[in-house]
């Protein structure tokens, strides 16, 4: 990330007690409130599903306008977002991407979100490992980003 960027204190690593973890056979499932079901517990699908409830505990959106890894076609490949906001009436509004807080968040992470924001065409990119989240502010007509300091409320779109 460039380095006039300040990333957003969001602290999610600390709502790891709000999450429900059960354990199946050898391995640990974690429950997933836009997919309604448990699915496996990774380092990337905690900091998926501590976003989700950061964003759904803050009032930032609602549970009916989150979705999760959908298929999309970027350059005629297949790929999958991890986390989708969308405005009532269903159009996409933030595309975020997460990686494990192991996972380094660089420019190469968000080359591989500006790729996907193509096929989807949002206004606004947020990517995440949990320790670190930076937030961007598209502007179509000037194609351009730019940082912006909070996750913006999207209750409102």
């Amino acid at each position: 990330m460039a380095p006039d960027q300040t990333e957003i204190p969001l602290q999610l690593l600390d709502l790891r007690e709000q999450l429900q973890v059960r354990h199946s056979g050898t391995t640990q499932e974690i429950w997933d409130p836009v997919r309604k079901r448990y699915v496996i517990l990774t380092p990337e699908e905690l900091v998926r599903q501590l976003l989700i409830q950061y964003l759904l505990t803050s009032g930032k959106t609602r549970l009916t306008h989150l979705s999760v890894e959908r298929q999309i076609k970027v350059y005629g490949q297949r790929r999958r977002y991890d986390l989708m906001v969308h405005d009532q009436r269903g159009q996409p509004l933030a595309l975020i991407e997460v990686k494990a807080p192991d996972v380094p968040l660089t420019q190469k992470t968000l080359d591989q979100i500006a790729r996907y924001n193509m096929a989807m065409d949002v206004s606004w990119l947020i990517v995440s490992n949990g320790i670190q989240t930076f937030c961007y502010r598209l502007d179509q007509q000037k194609g351009s980003a730019r940082f912006h300091p909070a996750i913006p409320d999207f209750t409102d779109d």
